[in-house]
């Protein structure tokens, strides 16, 4: 995280992400859900970012649409290696209203295709990432 006022660096090095208190507005029933930034070394004077909600969405549609392929990955990664939000996205898909006709045609389409001939879920071969290897000449001779 790069902190800049002008031409004088605030702060730079890495950022420590954490979820912080919600907003509780002066109504006592709207909440707005915060996430906290800050200098991940320990120093006197701690940098301290609050986003709420909005500012992460606007965050994250900025990384989806970014031109560099590394942003983008960096977000699908993120969503990838957590599996409720990519059931939520997957559920989405499955039952997107007409509203989104164009996901559910994707959608479809992939589901369409299906697993390749040669990674059907009944081939164990086929639900590892390597290819299964022969066994060794002193193994072959073994009964199980």
């Amino acid at each position: 995280m790069r902190v800049k006022t002008g031409d004088r660096f605030c702060f730079d090095g890495r950022a420590k992400v954490e979820t912080a208190d919600d907003l509780l507005f002066h109504d006592y029933y709207t909440r707005t859900p915060q996430i906290r930034l800050t200098d991940d070394a320990v120093s006197n004077a701690a940098t301290e970012v609050l986003l709420d909600g909005s500012d992460v969405a606007r965050l994250v549609e900025c990384a989806v649409r970014h031109p560099s392929l590394n942003m983008r990955h960096a977000v699908l990664t993120s969503i990838w290696n957590h599996p409720d939000s990519f059931r939520e996205i997957l559920r989405f898909g499955l039952q997107a209203p007409e509203a989104f006709s164009e996901i559910r045609k994707i959608v479809d389409e992939e589901l369409g295709k299906g697993l390749p001939a040669d990674r059907q879920p009944d081939d164990p071969a086929g639900s590892t990432l390597l290819p299964k290897l022969p066994l060794p000449a002193h193994l072959r001779r073994r009964k199980r």
